[in-house]
């Protein structure tokens, strides 16, 4: 089953398509930002388009070490795929270079004279300053690298072999990277995108980053395989109890989101401390208040209203197109936290996006989504040495 050739799956068909649309997207990013008369709209354009595809990723490299660990039915079709794209990481590290490149045009902590004179701010220097910004950034891509290929080579050699001893390798691993995962990209969330207002910070953004994260990785891979969930050999095994058990992953990721986002601002608006409660106002008036509410509805009421019907989850080709709508919230969701940062006067923001924004989260993705796509079809699509009818049982006697 596993050895068909993998060219006849619908979504490979976006191979060469996606490699378009990233390499235009990455022309027209360029041309743009050499037209600007303000370089600055490139790096920060850049950097929510960065975000996104790599909350993507290491969203996907959480979901596949929680799949090894705790086995069942529901990452049976899905577990080839995180794994294809958690091969992507080091492309992230050089679509990470232009926002390290261009920290100075960012974030505003790299002022020195304004860390230093400020009361507040000069007793975050030791933290907020460029040589530790990049240190933190290394590491922080040598740790997912690392585990990432430990997972890859340590599931190779489970298909080859299907050897207890390499089902618990795999088990160790990610054991142990789910701990370190959740660490290190809570303090990459801190670094990238809290710290673009050094004066706010919350105790929940790094939980719900990580939230934010698993979501959009579970999303982007409903979507994936139920494009193809009418072809072999994904057809062969999937039944519509196995995607309403993904369905339902997502759904509980979407309510996970709305805690977590209402728990930070039911937070900050008890405390009401000055340098928290901006953050809130500037995001509640004119066209950003509008996209609270457009997140609101969106990204919760309306993906729980139809993830919370049955038939909707056995419904593959249904439960995908929620899946791409999600994935357009999660966008919205990244847009909405980053880019009012710039647009700041007083308590009010104005809402003025550029085609950089559009360009440069294209020609990323579609460099991404190629470069998934060629680490997919390098090996099989789903696992060699477990069955459709091992999983059930497994399910049956967990």
């Amino acid at each position: 089953m596993n050895e068909m050739s993998n060219d006849s799956l619908r979504f490979f068909r976006l191979e060469k398509p996606a490699l378009v649309v990233g390499l235009v997207g990455l022309a027209a990013t360029a041309f743009l930002a050499l037209q600007a008369q303000n370089h600055d709209q490139f790096f920060r354009s850049w950097l929510v388009a960065f975000v996104f595809w790599m909350s993507l990723t290491v969203g996907s490299l959480a979901i596949a070490m929680l799949q090894y660990m705790t086995g069942g039915w529901w990452g049976y079709i899905i577990r080839k795929p995180l794994l294809a794209a958690t091969g992507n990481l080091p492309l992230m590290v050089l679509a990470a270079l232009p926002v390290y490149f261009g920290m100075d045009r960012i974030y505003t902590w790299t002022n020195h004279e304004l860390m230093t004179h400020d009361p507040i701010l000069s007793k975050k220097l030791a933290y907020l300053n460029p040589e530790a910004f990049w240190i933190r950034g290394a590491v922080f891509f040598a740790i997912w690298i690392l585990w990432a290929f430990m997972l890859r080579r340590s599931d190779r050699r489970y298909d080859e072999t299907g050897t207890p001893e390499a089902a618990l390798t795999l088990r160790k691993w990610s054991a142990s990277g789910l701990l370190i995962t959740a660490v290190t990209v809570t303090f990459a969330a801190v670094d990238w995108m809290m710290s673009l207002d050094p004066y706010w910070f919350s105790t929940m953004f790094g939980i719900s980053y990580i939230v934010g994260a698993v979501l959009l990785a579970f999303a982007f891979m409903n979507a994936i395989v139920t494009s193809a969930s009418d072809q072999s050999p994904i057809a062969d095994v999937a039944e519509p109890v196995h995607f309403r058990d993904l369905g339902n992953l997502m759904f509980a990721f979407v309510m996970l989101w709305a805690y977590t986002a209402f728990s930070q601002y039911l937070l900050i608006w008890y405390a009401n401390i000055k340098e928290e409660i901006p953050w809130y106002i500037i995001r509640s008036h004119g066209a950003w208040g509008a996209i609270s509410v457009l997140l609101i509805v969106g990204h919760f009421f309306l993906p729980f209203l139809l993830l919370l019907m049955r038939g909707i989850k056995d419904r593959a080709k249904f439960l995908g197109k929620v899946a791409v709508f999600i994935l357009v919230m999660r966008a919205v969701d990244y847009y909405w936290i980053i880019a009012p940062n710039w647009t700041t006067e007083g308590h009010h923001a104005s809402f003025h996006p550029h085609a950089l924004d559009f360009t440069t989260i294209l020609g990323i993705g579609g460099i991404w989504t190629f470069m998934f796509l060629r680490n997919l079809k390098k090996g099989a699509v789903l696992p060699a040495h477990e069955s459709l009818e091992g999983a059930k049982e497994a399910v049956s006697h967990g």
